[in-house]
């Protein structure tokens, strides 16, 4: 302990009236407790006396009145048995202060105490008589050997700490919760935009385990630092859909317009590129339709149509066919579903995307077309949810997305097939849209 950032403290010898007496290194301090104007005015009456001492070259002393530092360092002196000076006492009697408040040395005086001083003049506060001098070293004798015993015992036996559930807690409340605990503290970096910074994500190990002092506990702190949204301009929507997807991103919205690219081409984004996305952020498309003249027309609809009658209407309207094939429990070469929707204005020389309905292989589109690298197989049974729902199953791999199924659920309905796929593969089963259950061949 350091007083005023000047006496470091040896000993606290006495506290009585808001008054405490320090030893301190050369010396002895008397530190006053001023909150009250009682306290104030008794203070600097003791003050008064001090200076008065201090006028009659009778005693050295340091005093100070600052705020919160209200006290007087006497500078230690041996102690004698002898008199007071009656100057002294003529000096200090107007105060309040007498002879037994005056500690004595051979060349004057020690200190003077606020409080009466135990004992004949000279006597040092605290230390009345042979016993009481003795009695601090026994007792800090003995309380060394107990803290030696108790050293020896928690070194062969250390205590054990259960581990606080610190997932969801700041840094700082969870440096708190292990302070007193006698565990290490490992941090590692994480990162999750959805939660607030400096929040632990993860730790190590569960809560509620029982460590010893001086084990680790180790936690995954947020740093919560954002994705920049990839360039997918000249990209086809499905390899576009399939790069948001990997990198943790949704498709919020399309919008098609007539443009230079094939149809279907990705003309850009909103957000632009390298916009710091959080995970799963919304990204709307902007697609092409292809170039074209003359007035748009309103797209008719193709849905539930054979695909040779839709063909017939949109070579009809003058508009380009994209047809994708995907295995379904429709009649075969049935539109399931057209992009753009129906009602759409279409330029002539526009494009329209279908998907028809076969059975047996999927026919991708020409835009992905690298060689398989290995076979996965599907054996699927629709489960009960997917009664009465637009069902959609879809393989991902690192080449993209590509269509398994897509109809009416049915509970029960066996899918079955053997696909190939680069690199690491996923189902995705999607009811009316929604992702209802994902899993790894």
């Amino acid at each position: 302990m350091l007083l005023d950032d000047r006496y470091p403290v040896l000993e606290t010898l006495k506290a009585q009236e808001g008054v405490t007496l320090y030893r301190v290194e050369g010396g002895w301090v008397f530190f006053f407790e001023v909150r009250t104007p009682e306290e104030k005015e008794r203070f600097y009456r003791y003050r008064a006396a001090v200076r008065r001492l201090q006028e009659l070259g009778l005693v050295e002393a340091q005093i100070s009145a600052k705020p919160g530092r209200h006290y007087v360092f006497f500078p230690e002196r041996p102690l004698a048995r002898r008199p007071p000076p009656k100057e002294a006492l003529a000096a200090l009697a107007p105060l309040g202060f007498g002879g037994e408040h005056l500690a004595m040395a051979e060349d004057g005086v020690a200190y003077l105490s606020p409080w009466p001083l135990q004992g004949s003049p000279g006597a040092r506060v605290g230390r009345p008589g042979f016993l009481l001098g003795v009695a601090p070293g026994l007792l800090l004798a003995l309380l060394g050997l107990w803290l030696f015993s108790q050293g020896l015992y928690r070194y062969f036996n250390p205590p054990e700490y259960a581990v606080p559930d610190l997932v969801g807690k700041t840094a700082r409340e969870a440096f708190l919760l292990l302070k007193d605990t006698g565990l290490n503290l490992e941090v590692a970096e994480g990162n999750d935009p959805t939660k607030p910074k400096e929040v632990v994500l993860a730790q190590e190990p569960p809560p509620g385990t029982r460590l010893r002092e001086g084990r680790t506990v180790r936690l995954v702190l947020n740093q919560a630092r954002l994705n920049p949204l990839p360039n997918l301009q000249g990209l086809e929507e499905a390899a576009a859909e399939a790069r948001l997807l990997e990198l943790g991103f949704r498709v919020e919205g399309k919008a098609q317009v007539e443009g230079p690219g094939a149809l279907g081409v990705v003309l850009g984004t909103d957000p632009p590129p390298g916009t710091p996305m959080p995970p799963g952020g919304g990204v709307r498309l902007l697609l092409s339709l292809g170039q074209g003249g003359g007035p748009a027309v309103p797209l008719p609809q193709f849905t539930g149509l054979s695909r040779e009658e839709a063909l017939f209407l949109l070579n009809a309207a003058g508009l380009q066919a994209r047809v994708e094939e995907v295995p379904s429990g429709a009649p075969p070469g049935t539109v399931l579903a057209q992009d753009p929707a129906p009602g759409t204005p279409v330029p002539p020389g526009g494009g329209v995307r279908l998907r028809v309905a076969v059975r047996g292989e999927v026919l991708l589109p020409p835009a992905f077309p690298p060689p398989p690298e290995r076979t996965v197989n599907l054996s699927l049974n629709l489960p009960p949810e997917a009664a009465g729902h637009q069902v959609r199953l879809v393989l991902l791999d690192e080449r993209g997305e590509q269509v398994v199924y897509e109809g009416e659920g049915r509970e029960g309905l066996r899918l079955e097939g053997a696909y190939q796929v680069q690199g690491e593969a996923r189902f995705r089963l999607y009811l009316d849209g929604a992702l209802f259950q994902e899993w790894t061949p």
